[in-house]
């Protein structure tokens, strides 16, 4: 996860290119909000329908992010 907050913060200051910075940083905050979930809420041990219940949660905060990224351009 180290690694990718510093592919985030290079991203960030070294593409100029606003939508490959914004695609690169919400790709790299996804995979890491799949990586907090299964890992460090233990949800890989979970029946199915927890895990569904936290999938709808990272879909609906990714829906928002792509909402605010389309506004912004």
């Amino acid at each position: 996860m180290l690694l990718a907050v510093i592919a985030e913060a290079l991203t960030f200051y070294y593409v100029k290119a606003f939508a490959v910075q914004s695609t690169v940083i919400l790709t790299l905050a996804m995979s890491q909000a799949v990586a907090v979930a299964v890992f460090y809420m233990q949800l890989k041990d979970e029946p199915g329908s927890v895990r569904l219940f936290a999938l709808v949660g990272m879909m609906f905060l990714s829906a928002l992010l792509i909402a605010m990224v389309a506004s912004l351009g």
